[in-house]
């Protein structure tokens, strides 16, 4: 085809009544391999996540002992913190040590954590 041939009416034409566009059909199968991998790992996560528990509660008692035995004797520590989301997933353990305390409050990895939300904590190894 030469510019002499070329009707850009036609080419109208062709796109307004003879054109069919899939929209994203076209793009499924251009995903990568990264992508994939990356869709993956955070649906394995979430899966983790809806599936996390609760370690075993302790008293009160137990709580304040185990603050105190890891104030003093500086060892890391790990707080399951008494809270769940609506869609039922608890929240991340904070794990560290502790690194100060303020009225009824500690401090764990830079994280305040009110001593009544704390619902177990134990000694973790150094």
């Amino acid at each position: 085809m030469n510019n002499d041939e070329y009707d850009p009416n036609l080419v109208n034409q062709f796109l307004k009544y003879d054109y069919y566009d899939r929209g994203m059909m076209k793009w499924q199968g251009f995903y990568l391999s990264d992508h994939t991998a990356v869709l993956d790992k955070n649906n394995r996560v979430q899966d983790r996540k809806r599936n996390e528990k609760h370690i075993e509660a302790i008293t009160a008692e137990m709580i304040a002992n185990t603050i105190n035995d890891a104030i003093v004797k500086c060892y890391p520590v790990q707080i399951d913190k008494a809270e769940r989301s609506i869609e039922g997933i608890v929240p991340s353990k904070v794990e560290g040590l502790i690194s100060g305390w303020f009225g009824s409050q500690i401090i764990v990895a830079n994280e305040a954590i009110l001593i009544e939300e704390i619902y177990a904590i134990k000694k973790l190894a150094p």
